[in-house]
């Protein structure tokens, strides 16, 4: 639902549905690239590759795994990231962030004295 629109306009979009779902209860099918926004907002990933599932379940799961990068998908910016620290050895915990967000949270913690 968010081709061809900015960044700001497609969040808006997303909150919107999130909002719809979290106050009324209905479930949401949604078909989307824009994996950096869905994973915050989603709380399952199907990921299909040629038509087929190849993928499926909870997105912090889906999108931190070894098999999503293999086969292409788009990782969100915040979990690359916090797996390229991870690999160089900074320590930042155990949980993968999916958002800006998160990751600033895990670094501020990770700098504390």
């Amino acid at each position: 639902p968010t081709s061809f629109l900015d960044p700001l306009g497609a969040k808006k979009i997303f909150e919107v549905i999130y909002e719809l779902n979290r106050t009324l209860g209905i479930t949401v099918l949604l078909v989307e690239h824009r994996l950096d926004l869905t994973a915050r907002y989603a709380n399952h990933i199907i990921i299909l590759d040629d038509g087929k599932v190849v993928l499926d379940g909870e997105p912090r799961k889906i999108l931190s795994s070894e098999e999503a990068r293999l086969i292409g998908v788009g990782i969100p910016k915040a979990t690359r990231l916090y797996h390229a620290l991870q690999k160089d050895g900074v320590k930042l915990g155990n949980t993968i962030p999916l958002s800006s967000d998160e990751m600033v949270a895990l670094l501020r913690e990770a700098l504390k004295p």
